[in-house]
């Protein structure tokens, strides 16, 4: 049986005490990778920040590991929970390497010195994200999809059991589409991860994904098994579609 890495028990987001969804009741288990969708402005991005303690819910409690989330110290939740939001830093001076090694801030005090484990990972990170040849340009510099990649490479490096991506192929082309989903796949199924992203490319979430959660503006989250959701007219049903997406 798989294990439970993150629970939800009546979980309301929003923002100032305000609700933009109905309560949620989710769980999450190691290993499996699922995808999150609905349209620009249902709270997909603050269901995010909310999960990974980015702001506070408006109620509600969210087990992490069997544990309050709010039990654990800001360090503690940067070395299990990754994010990678569609907002990045523009820091003219930073270079590509030293966003990277942003990412083992948790583990060496923020301020500390690196150590070669650290230096191995972070050269790891950006190798399996392909953007060894970036490492020297600075960060501002880059295009909208290389930018991309590289808070994925900087999200890797802090490898974290659990990872949050807010559209992570919305400004990279077609062939590295395909390249991040395979990479997400793979960290899922070889590492364990649990990797839980938002996305509008259809039929590349439904190839890949484990599951789907289903958020619409008021309305109550749906989250199954992408398999049930097909055979449930679900999905045709949500994206007005005339005929079921063959996989």
């Amino acid at each position: 049986m798989d294990m439970e890495v993150l629970r939800t028990k009546n979980l309301v987001v929003g923002y100032k005490d305000k609700a933009i969804l109905p309560p949620i009741n989710v769980s999450l288990n190691e290993g499996n990778l699922i995808a999150l969708i609905g349209p620009n402005g249902a709270g997909k991005s603050t269901l995010f920040k909310t999960l990974t303690a980015h702001i506070k819910a408006v109620s509600g409690e969210i087990e992490l590991f069997g544990k309050e989330l709010h039990s654990y110290s800001a360090k503690e939740k940067a070395t299990l929970i990754g994010l990678v939001l569609t907002e990045r830093p523009d820091d003219m001076f930073l270079k590509v390497y030293d966003v990277v090694a942003s990412g083992r801030c948790p583990y060496t005090n923020f301020f500390g010195k690196m150590k070669e484990e650290d230096e191995n990972i972070i050269k790891e990170s950006l190798d399996i994200v392909g953007i060894n040849h970036l490492v020297d340009r600075y960060f501002s510099a880059l295009s909208d999809g290389e930018k991309q990649k590289v808070m994925i490479a900087k999200t890797i490096a802090q490898n974290t059991p659990i990872i949050f991506m807010d559209e992570p192929t919305a400004f990279i082309d077609y062939p590295s589409k395909i390249e991040l989903f395979n990479l997400m796949k793979r960290l899922c199924k070889e590492q364990n991860k649990t990797i839980v992203f938002s996305s509008h490319d259809l039929e590349l979430l439904l190839r890949y994904t484990d599951d789907i959660w289903i958020v619409s503006k008021g309305k109550e989250l749906i989250s199954s098994n992408k398999d049930d959701l097909l055979d449930k007219g679900i999905i045709r049903e949500y994206f007005n579609l005339k005929e079921d997406i063959k996989i």
